[in-house]
């Protein structure tokens, strides 16, 4: 499987997968979906490129170096989420929204994973 490959179809399922979650959990509205997609477009490639680089050409073992990534991508989602969101009017904070949906998302990428 090609690079291209391994960057495009986990940016894909996660966004389907967080957007989904995020509309079925936080009722966000279409201008917090988008803001959703650019998140994930962003913070995505970097997770999925760090977890293949990181133990090809250190010694970090595969699964710190996911575990690392998906604490990059938590932090950085965390405080873009919180930085661009009306955070006032709603129930819940951006970082709970950041660990939920990242955590289903991870998830789904492991049960997927596993499948194939």
């Amino acid at each position: 499987m090609t690079l291209y490959m391994l960057l495009i179809i986990p940016w894909i399922l996660t966004v389907l997968v967080e957007g989904g979650a995020a509309r079925l959990f936080f009722s966000i509205d279409k201008k917090e979906q988008i803001l959703l997609l650019l998140v994930n477009t962003v913070t995505n490639p970097v997770a999925v490129f760090l977890s293949l680089v990181l133990p090809a050409y250190t010694r970090i073992p595969f699964n710190a170096a996911v575990l690392a990534a998906e604490a990059l991508v938590f932090i950085s989602e965390g405080v873009i989420l919180r930085k661009c969101m009306i955070w006032q009017e709603k129930e819940y904070s951006p970082w709970r929204m950041a660990l939920v949906l990242n955590a289903i998302s991870f998830g789904t990428g492991l049960v997927v994973s596993m499948l194939l």
